[in-house]
């Protein structure tokens, strides 16, 4: 805080140092043959001292040419030449003859007019120079110097000055002014410029240690996403470099904003990291930090860059389905497919991403494929089931008088008698009571039934009993 008001350090400077500061600003020094003009203002340039009958025979030269009078823009007069409302195109080397010698030879340089500086100071921490800097609207001329008077309030005499450096590539002056670590010392200064035609000064200009403070943007800021949290996003950063203390903190302020929005919201913290927890699902937001001194001295730091982040979000894996489709690929005998998808390499066919609407036909095919096996499946049961019904029902029925004639390589139908186990050869028959079988008479329906199974080797019930 100043001891002093600002309107009582400015009547006290003007008191003081008003009358210093024109001799306080640069004089440039040039030779003694150089003539420096503003553009648009009027000049005469004299070839000799003194005035003499001669004069009106004295001529001039704009380099190795004769300058001829032009109304209202150039004339000789008494030997001096006038010339008005001038040019950039009139620099150069002006030279007066008289009798055909050279008496003089004038280099008149033309700069443009000054404006007057209006500049600003800061400092980007409490251990580094306060630097105040000057932007001119128009570029200035190679001969233009700048220079920083400045004057500690409660000092009458001393008044020191800094030389202020013009940067091509920023477009303007910077002059530096270093002051201790504690000083809060109230300050006045000024910027004068010259350009060797003119001179000027800006306004007084009020400094204070404190006042002056302004820290850079922070740092190496980071939006990433929060896993499994899609309305989050985490915000690191850090102090910038130039920020170089740990005794001295600062403060910060965010603003953010969703994709497409016409309004932000802003948050302070005093930390080098925030949790966004308002973010839209699936939308790019945009996140911007400035920096204060922890306890609000000094001004806020320029936005930092524009960094963008997004939540998280849940990815659909497609797993089974690019299993599918590998496993229902057909071989192909071709020579390309074998050296691209061969079992030796394993990762050609791993890395295999499905063809789009490969995964639904896939699930088409075993799906119907399914359905026509267990439809055949179905219908060969039901048909075995058929035969296997109607043969009983035959056997229960039918009432046969004798067994139907059969050769040996024909099964007999299966009688719905109970098993009965006997030898699987008959007993033989001696050959004194045997005749001949043409003259046996065929035997009756009731001994068939009881004697079929003890000599038809041919009965399945006894090689696959139930």
């Amino acid at each position: 805080m100043l001891s002093v008001t600002p309107v009582l350090l400015s009547v006290l400077f003007l008191a003081l140092g008003h009358g210093l500061v024109p001799e306080g600003c640069p004089r440039l020094d040039f030779p003694d043959d150089m003539v420096i003009q503003v553009v648009g203002a009027s000049i005469t340039l004299s070839c000799v001292d003194r005035v003499s009958e001669n004069n009106a025979s004295i001529h001039w030269k704009l380099g190795d040419k004769p300058i001829a009078p032009q109304l209202g823009r150039r004339e000789v007069v008494e030997g001096k030449l006038v010339l008005r409302s001038v040019q950039h195109s009139d620099s150069g080397n002006y030279s007066c003859y008289l009798d055909g010698h050279r008496l003089r030879t004038l280099f008149l340089l033309l700069v443009d007019p000054l404006e007057e500086p209006v500049f600003s100071c800061h400092r980007k921490s409490f251990f580094s120079s306060i630097q105040c800097e000057w932007s001119p609207l128009k570029k200035p001329s190679p001969h233009t110097k700048a220079i920083l008077l400045v004057k500690q309030a409660n000092q009458k005499d001393k008044i020191f000055q800094r030389p202020c450096h013009y940067l091509p590539g920023l477009q303007k002056f910077s002059c530096s002014l270093n002051l201790k670590e504690g000083d809060d010392s109230p300050y006045l200064a000024i910027i004068c410029v010259t350009n060797g035609a003119v001179r000027k000064s800006s306004k007084i200009h009020q400094l204070g240690g404190y006042e002056t403070l302004q820290p850079d943007p922070p740092a190496d800021i980071t939006v990433t996403a929060i896993d499994r949290s899609p309305h989050k996003l985490k915000v690191t950063w850090k102090d910038p470099p130039s920020w170089n203390s740990t005794f001295y903190r600062l403060q910060f302020e965010l603003r953010y904003w969703a994709e497409n929005s016409t309004t932000y919201t802003t948050v302070k913290e005093k930390h080098h990291q925030l949790i966004i927890s308002d973010a839209l699902i699936g939308t790019k937001h945009t996140v911007q930090i400035r920096a204060l001194e922890e306890f609000n001295n000094g001004r806020w730091s320029e936005w930092s860059k524009e960094i963008t982040g997004t939540p998280w979000t849940e990815t659909k894996t497609f797993e089974v389905g690019r299993k599918l489709v590998i496993s229902t690929q057909v071989p192909t005998t071709s020579n390309n497919y074998s050296t691209k998808h061969s079992p030796e390499d394993p990762e050609s066919i791993s890395n295999t991403q499905p063809v789009p609407g490969s995964t639904h036909l896939s699930y088409t095919f075993l799906l119907s494929g399914g359905s026509l096996v267990l439809g055949m499946a179905l219908f060969i049961a039901i048909i075995m089931r058929y035969r296997k019904k109607s043969k009983l029902t035959t056997l229960k029925e039918g009432k046969p008088n004798m067994l139907p004639p059969h050769s040996l390589d024909q099964v007999p139908e299966k009688p719905q008698s109970t098993t009965v186990l006997v030898p699987l050869i008959s007993p033989s028959v001696s050959a004194s009571s045997s005749e001949p079988t043409n003259n046996i008479p065929g035997p009756s329906g009731k001994d068939i039934a009881n004697t079929q199974s003890l000599y038809d080797i041919t009965n399945r019930d006894y090689f696959f009993p139930r």
